[in-house]
């Protein structure tokens, strides 16, 4: 598996991967994934054959990062696709200066939250209806912690 940047010609396995994964009444359309190909960072894992098997979509705002969508093909799932597009997502944001993460996860995909919570994703608060009314998220959060050595005086 590879993963590299998204172009406008992955739209269409996005759209179909995205519909996969959610309702139509919660999906992004189209038109949204083409505006987030376009200027947003957004990346995809492939197989050796080019292949989309998921990705991974953010953004960053100062010193924060926010992880904006990830989706991975449901007959992938459970082989490290998404932890390694989550980890390749969050370094291109540190190379662009954030020093901390944001996502909203649905609090009823157990899987999802199970994945951020094992990148290092904590719960901060509830975010009422964020998918349509009575579907809530999570907001979490996570700090990147610094592996320089502290200085010596």
């Amino acid at each position: 598996m590879k993963i590299r940047k998204a172009e406008p010609g992955d739209l269409a396995r996005i759209v179909q991967i995205e519909g996969l994964c959610f309702p139509e009444e919660t999906a992004f359309p189209p038109g949204m994934f083409a505006y987030l190909i376009r200027y947003s960072v957004a990346l995809v894992a492939c197989e050796p054959e080019e292949t989309i098997l998921g990705f991974v979509m953010g953004y960053t705002s100062g010193t924060y990062g926010a992880i904006y969508t990830l989706d991975v093909h449901p007959g992938y799932r459970r082989k490290n696709i998404g932890s390694e597009l989550m980890m390749a997502l969050e370094k291109k944001l540190a190379g662009m200066g954030a020093k901390a993460f944001r996502l909203e996860a649905a609090l009823d995909k157990p899987g999802a939250l199970e994945l951020y919570r094992k990148a290092g994703y904590q719960e901060r608060e509830i975010v009422r209806n964020y998918y349509g009314r009575g579907n809530h998220a999570v907001r979490m959060w996570k700090k990147l912690v610094s592996r320089d050595p502290p200085l010596r005086e």
